[in-house]
């Protein structure tokens, strides 16, 4: 049975999650509809992942001493302002970019203290033995929350176009009442002084040669291999699908990772779990390879659904992994550093995605970043072997 305290957390997380990535894939559309420029599309991934970047050494020591559930409160009212701020711009005819940006920035400020909050506080309301179990449940059910966002996203643009960052703006209301139910938790602050709580978390993973490699192999292997922002342009102009295509498209990653979390979260203890880490990586990659070569629909959501399903099995094994060897005085400012990684992978690879289009064309992006993906792999199984050795993950618990 599934605790009231856990389920105000999936709930929370979930719209908030769903309100972003419907916010992601009608700005993508709308955007690159009016100004045909892929660079606006990197634009919408650099503005979103920079205060991550100027924050992340502040944001790890407020959440180890600042109840979490009050920064998960305050980041989704500051997420509020920047939906309703974007809500209302988009109802000019000629969409105010300049202004986008800066509500992007709020977005991205936000996003900031979120995402490590809700990595920090996931241990915090279950149990160290249902910790894997929770987190392949919370990573499914964000995920199907990625895959109806955009499905929901490109019926909505079709029908009421515009109309639909009202709807985005609901959802992140319903977001900030769940976290309302959120317990109270005991803060275990550091007691640290001076300059050393703002980079004990950095030192932790320097230190810690496996948390080390996943976070460097996550944050190339995916900012290389990104394809989302390219998307629009493959549903406008070279498959040729519409706005529905590009929904279904944008949420072919997420339907792969929720069949792999329900497959995940009925399983126990995964064994090899460093070698099934590298093949999920470098089936990844070769899935970005197949779509950017693919001038077929079918088979380009086939690859989106693999590229999907290999980064859930990834992320279930790095996020067990970092949160098993991390102690909870510093949970927060790892998490910083963790999450900062991971989601500036994901929208610095938005970035690169939309730069290298702009030079070499989105299809040579593409398979650019799945040939550079692979060998970054190959690169990691020989920097860091204690990783490909890896077997079960509590092993590492008793070290």
């Amino acid at each position: 049975m599934i605790e009231r305290k856990f389920l105000a957390f999936l709930i929370g997380r979930v719209s908030i999650w769903m309100a972003g990535v419907m916010l992601s894939v009608a700005l993508g559309w709308h955007v690159y509809i009016e100004t045909k420029e892929p660079f606006y599309l990197a634009l919408i991934g650099l503005m979103q992942i920079l205060p991550t970047f100027a924050l992340f050494i502040i944001t790890g020591v407020i959440i180890d001493r600042v109840q979490r559930k009050y920064i998960l409160l305050v980041c989704t009212l500051v997420e509020f302002v920047a939906f309703s701020g974007i809500f209302f711009a988009m109802q000019f005819d000629s969409i105010p970019i300049s202004f986008i940006f800066w509500m992007l920035l709020l977005h991205g400020s936000a996003r900031a203290f979120q995402i490590p909050s809700e990595h920090a506080i996931l241990p915090n309301i279950v149990s160290s033995e249902n910790l894997a179990k929770a987190v392949a449940i919370t990573s499914t059910v964000s995920n199907f929350a990625k895959t109806i966002g955009p499905l929901i996203a490109g019926l909505l643009i079709a029908f009421i176009d515009r109309q639909v960052y009202g709807i985005c703006l609901f959802i992140v209301v319903v977001s900030f009442t769940s976290y309302l139910f959120l317990p109270k938790l005991t803060i275990n602050a550091p007691v640290e002084t001076g300059l050393k709580p703002f980079l004990s978390g950095i030192k932790f993973v320097a230190k810690n040669k496996v948390l080390l490699g996943i976070i460097l192999l996550d944050l190339f292997i995916v900012l290389l291999s990104s394809v989302e922002a390219l998307l629009p342009i493959y549903a406008a102009d070279i498959l040729d699908v519409g706005p529905n295509g590009l929904g279904l498209m944008r949420g072919m990653p997420a339907i792969g990772a929720v069949t792999t979390g329900i497959v995940l979260s009925n399983l126990g203890p995964l064994r090899h779990c460093g070698k099934k880490l590298f093949a999920a990586f470098a089936l990844c990659s070769i899935s970005i390879l197949v779509f950017g070569f693919s001038e077929i629909f079918w088979l380009s959501l086939v690859a989106l659904f693999v590229y999907g399903a290999t980064d859930m099995l990834s992320v279930n094994i790095r996020f067990t992994l970092a949160q098993t060897i991390t102690p909870d005085a510093v949970r927060g400012r790892v998490s910083a550093v963790f999450a900062t990684c991971t989601a500036s992978s994901n929208q610095l690879g938005e970035f690169r995605a939309g730069t290298f289009a702009t030079a070499i064309g989105p299809i040579g992006a593409t398979i650019m970043g799945g040939a550079l993906g692979l060998i970054i792999c190959i690169g990691g199984i020989l920097k860091f072997p204690m990783l490909w050795k890896l077997d079960k993950i509590s092993d590492l618990k008793k070290e």
